[in-house]
């Protein structure tokens, strides 16, 4: 009798401290999760959204998944976004690869023991899987801005005091280039860009890429109308729409490691529109900007910076054609 009132008092004694160690947290699609205070062993199923802001706030992250590409890494699994914004690695960290994002390996996750799993809605589909290893929490990609996006993964893995100290720094940075902008240029809202693409057949434009188009917002930028009322994040139009995003600059995005260098974008709007650069102000006026892809699409305060940076070069401290001028 005595020993079972000992083992009972452990018993309770545990469920205190495990009690005490969480919290409920109620994820994008509202599953009320009890998860950790902070997590000490987290597995992450998307590289360049939550991989990559885990590793700036530091976070203990013991999987993550990784996408294969020839011309990347030698061929050997990557993290996407991460790789490029800090060169970090699977075999140069203890991360350790589960498996594409739209095909986790549970097994690899399982093994892994974690203690929280991130879940992007898009992969939502293992919840229940994921959720009979540890504690998942999904987290929604485009419904959110890119710094709510943030805040919620720096909430979910205990790490919101890193990311203030992180967002505070990038505020600063933000207000003394917002007002470089309107002592240069006057009001923003003036000045329209369009960020937009083509690719073979397809000509697309973007509400919502990444830091490219947040920091345009940030810095109170416009856009051509039918870029701003698209019912989501991109839209793909006709070659005989372009002069609908005729803007004061336009905005396209480059990657070499997927067969898309440089050199090849101007070819690519030649061949499905043909004269656009005579239709559009920016190209006409060498106001077409070119950016790398993968450093941009980590969610991240560092690719918010080196973004912000592309745009006063390019835009706020240069002399440029205005549209109808």
């Amino acid at each position: 009798m005595k020993y079972l009132l000992i083992a009972l008092a452990l018993i309770c004694s545990n469920s205190v401290v495990l009690a005490d160690q969480t919290r409920l947290f109620v994820d994008g699609q509202g599953h009320e999760v009890r998860i950790p205070i902070k997590a000490k062993r987290i597995v992450s199923l998307r590289g360049e959204q939550f991989t990559a802001p885990l590793i700036e706030l530091g976070a203990p992250i013991v999987g993550s998944t990784g996408l294969v590409q020839e011309a990347i890494h030698d061929g050997k699994p990557f993290i996407r976004g991460a790789h490029d914004l800090f060169h970090t690695t699977f075999e140069g960290s203890d991360i350790a690869f589960v498996g594409a994002p739209k095909q986790p390996d549970i097994e690899a996750i399982a093994a892994l023991k974690p203690d929280l799993i991130l879940v992007p809605d898009f992969a939502s589909d293992s919840y229940d899987q994921l959720s009979a290893i540890a504690p998942s929490v999904v987290i929604n990609i485009w419904s959110n801005s890119a710094r709510e996006r943030y805040r919620r993964i720096a909430d979910a893995v205990g790490r919101l005091d890193r990311f203030q100290k992180l967002e505070a720094t990038f505020d600063f940075r933000l207000a003394r280039a917002k007002a470089l902008t309107e002592k240069l240029l006057g009001d923003p809202s003036k000045i329209s860009v369009a960020i937009a693409e083509v690719r073979g057949k397809r000509f697309r434009v973007y509400k919502n890429y990444g830091a490219m188009s947040y920091i345009l917002k940030e810095m109170g930028f416009s856009r051509p109308d039918i870029i701003e009322n698209i019912d989501g994040d991109r839209l793909d139009l006709s070659p005989e729409q372009v002069q609908a995003i005729d803007a004061d600059f336009l905005v396209s995005s480059y990657a070499d490691h997927f067969g898309q260098p440089p050199a090849d974008l101007r070819a690519n709007w030649d061949n499905l529109i043909p004269g656009w650069h005579l239709v559009l102000h920016a190209p006409r006026n060498n106001q077409h900007i070119l950016i790398d892809r993968e450093p941009m699409r980590a969610l991240s305060f560092r690719s918010m910076e080196e973004i912000l940076a592309i745009y006063l070069a390019n835009i706020v401290t240069r002399d440029f054609k205005r549209l109808g001028e």
